[in-house]
């Protein structure tokens, strides 16, 4: 305490000065006109650049969702390797895989409308058949699996959504091939739901959940989610899986269709197999 005491002493003069200053700085911005009208502009100028910061940053962080799914999209891009796409006009590109051979095509679209609160939903996006679209065919997001076209004019299409009792899906489970169906029950639209899978599987939460070729609408391992909860069956012997979608649904924006070049081979020569074996 003295040694606040005697540093206040030793610096009166400069407090004294200071009290002064702020007093006759009020006395003149507020009994002054013209001092009054420059303190004010200067004021606004700095409030109004302060705002405008705050709102660019504000602007800024609210693309952080779209930031990050075009990331996780370059992400996969990547993975897939950029040398394998051929970009040959703006609406379309090409994917040759390790063979060097063609297989999809995928088409951008934007979503027009969209569903999520009915037990079977669809949404429509703003491409037809004048771009290469026709029912059958998967559909993407930059961050998964979102649904499959059924109906097709020739400006627009309705695509199923994966939040749709009819739609099924084999699974891959942390990179191994399930021969069960993903499905979602019609309650939570963040989940779909895979069930009967064989209990000997060690199949864990978190583990990643993609697509396999098996139904020819998209190509091995798009992701569709992760593993959230895993439970026994009433019987025991199977397992029922909850997967958090990697797509939040109700929130969609740019989607891919995409194209197999061999679907129709491969469902011809698949259905005169099964029609031989009956």
């Amino acid at each position: 305490m003295q040694n606040l005491l005697q540093f206040l002493r030793n610096n009166f003069h400069i407090f004294l000065f200071l009290v002064l200053q702020i007093v006759s700085l009020t006395a003149l911005f507020r009994y002054n006109t013209y001092h009054q009208s420059i303190y004010f502009n200067t004021a606004s100028s700095v409030n109004g650049s302060v705002l405008g910061w705050r709102n660019d940053v504000t602007s800024y962080f609210n693309l952080r969702a779209q930031n990050e799914a075009l990331r996780k999209e370059n992400i996969t891009l990547r993975t897939a390797g950029t040398e394998n796409f051929l970009f040959f006009s703006s609406d379309t590109f090409l994917f040759k895989n390790r063979e060097g051979m063609v297989q999809f095509s995928y088409i951008p679209a934007k979503v027009i409308n969209n569903n999520t609160a009915k037990p079977k939903n669809y949404f429509t996006i703003n491409r037809g058949t004048d771009h290469g679209i026709k029912p059958g065919m998967g559909v993407i997001a930059p961050t998964g699996v979102v649904g499959v076209t059924t109906e097709c004019s020739r400006h627009f299409s309705v695509a199923m959504s994966i939040l749709n009792r009819d739609f099924k899906l084999t699974p891959k489970i942390n990179k191994q091939v399930h021969y069960g169906n993903v499905n979602w029950n019609g309650n939570d639209p963040r989940y779909v739901q895979i069930n009967r899978i064989n209990d000997y599987y060690d199949i864990l939460d978190g583990q990643e959940v993609a697509t396999t070729s098996y139904a020819h609408y998209f190509p091995t391992d798009i992701p569709i989610g992760r593993v959230h909860k895993v439970e026994k069956a009433g019987d025991g012997k199977y397992l029922n899986i909850d997967v958090e979608l990697s797509t939040d649904m109700s929130q969609l924006s740019t989607v891919y269709v995409i194209k197999n070049m061999y679907k129709s081979e491969l469902d011809s020569l698949e259905q005169s197999v099964s029609h031989e074996n009956r």
